[in-house]
C-alpha cells in the first residue's frame, strides 16, 4: 500500500525545534518506498522564512501553514486556534487523498484527534509527552485553566484513538502502561541528534574562543536555552556561581535570548564576574560552533513529577560535541544513565561537588555513546512498523 502522509507540527517553521526534530523526520519519511506523497502542516505565528520553505521544497514536501491570529490574551488565542485549525485541517483532508497522519507532540496530536473525528484516517503521535502537566508543573497553567483542562482531555483521547504513541522516554511509556494504554500501540524514540551537524572540532574551538576573547587554557561551561518554565531560574545562577568559585579562569557562555537586564541582575545578585560571561543568541545552524568552545554543558531542569518523561534535545547536542553534562536530577531517562555511562554527572543540592570532574571525561567515549542512545535508526524502525 502507498501512503499519502500529512505531518502536523505545532511550532513555527523557523523554530529550532522544527529544524532539529521535525525536518529530519520529514526527510526519513520522504525516503521511504511506501510513502507516495508527503505534506507538512504547522501552526504559524509569524511569516516563515523563504529559506525554510525552500528546504521543504527540496525534500519534496508540500507545505500548508495555518496562521494564528495571535490574539491577546493567550487564552483567547489558544481557544480560537483549537476551534479554527481542526476545521481547516478537516477541509484539507476531505479534498485531498491523505490516508495517514503523523503529529509531532501532544498539542499537534490534539489537532489530529479533533480533525479526524468522523473521518477514518489513522494518525500517530510521536514525541508524545504529558504537555498539560508540563505546563502545570512549570507554573505556566493552573489546574482550572481551560487550556490545561482541554489539553489534558485531548491527551487522554489520543491514548484511545491514536494508532500509535511514540514517547521520548521509557519512563513515560511505563506511566502510560499503568494508565491502561494498550502496550501494542506504545513505542519509544528519544530525540535523535544529527551527528553531521553536531560534532567536536578543535579548530572551531580555537576560532570561537578567539572571537569571544576566551583563553584556550580557560575552563568553559555552556548553557543553551531559556530560564523559567521547565528550566531553573535563579537556582541556575547559584550553580554557575559555584563553578566560578571552584574552577580557575572559568568562563560561562549563555546561548539564550533571555532578557539581558534580567541576566545582568542575576549575575550581580550572585557576584558573578560579568566580563567572563558571554551571552549570545545564534541561529540553530551555528549552535554547534559555540558548543565546541566549551568543556562541558549545563542541563538545568526543574525536578517535578513529570520531568522524568522528558528527552532534552540539548543534552544530545552537548554529547554529540563530546561534552560531558552537568544535569539536575530526575530528568528524562538520562538521569538514570549519565553517571553509569560516564557522560557527565548529576547536580545534588546536598553534596559538595568537585567541578574539576567535568573536565576529566573521555570526550570520544561520549561522542560514540550518543550515537547509540540518540540515533535516527530508532524512529526509522518505528515508522516502518506503524506505517505498515
Amino acid at each position: 500500500m502507498k501512503y499519502h502522509i500529512l505531518f502536523i507540527g505545532y511550532w513555527n517553521l523557523d523554530d529550532p525545534l522544527t529544524e532539529s526534530t521535525i525536518i529530519p523526520h520529514l526527510k526519513i519519511l520522504s525516503e521511504m518506498d511506501q510513502v507516495k506523497s508527503l505534506s507538512f502542516l504547522n501552526t504559524q505565528r509569524e511569516p516563515p522564512s523563504q529559506a525554510k520553505k525552500d528546504l521543504l521544497l527540496k525534500l519534496g514536501v508540500a507545505y500548508f501553514p495555518l496562521f494564528s491570529k495571535n490574539f491577546k490574551p493567550n487564552l483567547i488565542n489558544k481557544l480560537y486556534d483549537f476551534i479554527k485549525f481542526p476545521h481547516q485541517i478537516k477541509k484539507l483532508l476531505k479534498k485531498s487523498n491523505y490516508n495517514f497522519i503523523v503529529a509531532r507532540g501532544a498539542p499537534a496530536g490534539a489537532l489530529a484527534y479533533l480533525a479526524t473525528k468522523n473521518i477514518k484516517i489513522p494518525y500517530i503521535v510521536e514525541s508524545f509527552e504529558p504537555h498539560a502537566d508540563y505546563m502545570y508543573y512549570s507554573n505556566t497553567w493552573k489546574m482550572y485553566d481551560p487550556r490545561y483542562i482541554f489539553q489534558k482531555y485531548w491527551e487522554k483521547r489520543q491514548w484511545q484513538t491514536a494508532s500509535a504513541l511514540i514517547t521520548v522516554s521509557y519512563n513515560y511509556r511505563e506511566e502510560l502502561l499503568k494508565e491502561g494504554v494498550n502496550e501494542k500501540k506504545l513505542f519509544v524514540a528519544p530525540c535523535a541528534i544529527d551527528t553531521e551537524k553536531f560534532y567536536p572540532d578543535s579548530q572551531i574551538k580555537k576560532q570561537i574562543r578567539e572571537e569571544l576573547k576566551i583563553p584556550l587554557s580557560a575552563v568553559v561551561g555552556i548553557y543553551a536555552g531559556k530560564f523559567g518554565g521547565i528550566y531553573l531560574e535563579e537556582k541556575a545562577f547559584e550553580i554557575f556561581k559555584a563553578c566560578f568559585d571552584e574552577l580557575n579562569c572559568f568562563h560561562l557562555v549563555l546561548l539564550s535570548n533571555q532578557n539581558m537586564n534580567w541576566i545582568k541582575k542575576m549575575l550581580s545578585l550572585y557576584n558573578i564576574p560579568q566580563e567572563r560571561v558571554h551571552q549570545h543568541f545564534v541561529p540553530y545552524n551555528k549552535v554547534n560552533l559555540y558548543l565546541n568552545c566549551a568543556n562541558f554543558g549545563f542541563a538545568l531542569y526543574k525536578s517535578t513529577k513529570v520531568s522524568p518523561y522528558l528527552s532534552p534535545i540539548k543534552i544530545g547536542e552537548y554529547w554529540a560535541c563530546g561534552l560531558p553534562v552537568l544535569m539536575t536530577k530526575n530528568v528524562g531517562d538520562e538521569f538514570l544513565i549519565i553517571e553509569k555511562e560516564q557522560m557527565g554527572f548529576l547536580y545534588d543540592n546536598y553534596e559538595k561537588i568537585n567541578f574539576l570532574r567535568l573536565i576529566n571525561f573521555d570526550t570520544q567515549l561520549i561522542q560514540n555513546k550518543v550515537k547509540k542512545f540518540r540515533n535516527f535508526s530508532q524512529i526509522k524502525e518505528i515508522y516502518n512498523k506503524v506505517i505498515n
